[in-house]
């Protein structure tokens, strides 16, 4: 008889060994869409969420300009949205993403995956077909997800490593918006 835990990391490793070609795959696609445009890649986060500030934080890594949302949603997204981004890649309340993308899709933006992460680990997503790859991520990826919705925003999957996977559990939402072409 086999140990739940054995089963439950095997799946894991299962799941992970199938999310890598999918991740390079969408990851690349979603690359070349955010390369197309001038206005390159947008990372928002919310900085009293412990998954935003640790996306930011991966982002840094990886050289990415992470920008906390911050005072008038209305006018800050307004403002970031002149730059024309490609591509908008956030992790926030449910509240924030819904102004961001009611205000981006004014500006021309479509969604292309909403995540919600539960505060029980569980993971509901919401992608267009081309996007299934970030709901994959998201899964396999456990308590690290908002490090590895870092490397898919900005290409570092080469610098994948293993983390410590311990991080506090919490509700956050993960979303990308891309422009519409």
């Amino acid at each position: 008889m086999m140990d739940n835990a054995m089963v439950t990391s095997r799946r894991t490793l299962l799941a992970g060994a199938v999310a890598v070609p999918l991740l390079a795959i969408g990851g690349a696609a979603l690359m070349q869409q955010a390369q197309a445009s001038t206005g390159g890649t947008l990372l928002l986060y919310d900085e009293d969420l412990n998954a935003g500030r640790r996306f930011a934080a991966q982002a840094q890594i990886l050289r990415g300009q992470p920008m906390a949302l911050n005072g008038d949603r209305i006018r800050f997204m307004r403002d970031m949205l002149r730059q024309e981004p490609s591509a908008i890649y956030g992790v926030s309340r449910y509240s924030d993403q819904l102004m961001v993308s009611d205000i981006a899709r004014e500006a021309g933006y479509r969604p292309l995956a909403l995540i919600q992460h539960r505060a029980d680990g569980g993971v509901v997503p919401q992608c267009q077909p081309a996007a299934q790859a970030i709901a994959t991520v998201a899964s396999v990826a456990g308590g690290r997800w908002p490090e590895a919705f870092a490397e898919l925003a900005l290409g570092g999957t080469e610098q994948c490593s293993t983390g410590d996977n311990r991080g506090a559990i919490e509700a956050a939402m993960s979303w990308v918006l891309v422009r519409r072409g």
